[in-house]
């Protein structure tokens, strides 16, 4: 039986972000369908363009956050 992947099955896939079943099943697809693996090929080169970008807080921000986390969490144990 022919399954048929959407391109989000295959972006899941590619971030690994399906289920195990769902996983082996796009991998046993892609094996027998060289279509299948050309599209998923073309979402790959798409991924690795995206710039690599890395986000960081002001230290200042982190520890505000991290005080407010502490006195909050005392307020349910009182």
């Amino acid at each position: 039986m022919k399954q048929n992947f959407t391109p989000e099955d295959l972006m899941a896939y590619l971030y690994a972000e399906t289920s195990l079943s769902l996983r082996l099943a796009i991998q046993d697809a892609l094996r027998r369908d060289p279509v299948l693996a050309q599209e998923l090929e073309q979402l790959r080169m798409s991924k690795r363009q995206f710039p690599k970008v890395k986000f960081t807080a002001p230290k200042r921000s982190l520890q505000r956050i991290m005080n407010y986390s502490c006195s909050t969490a005392l307020e349910g144990q009182i």
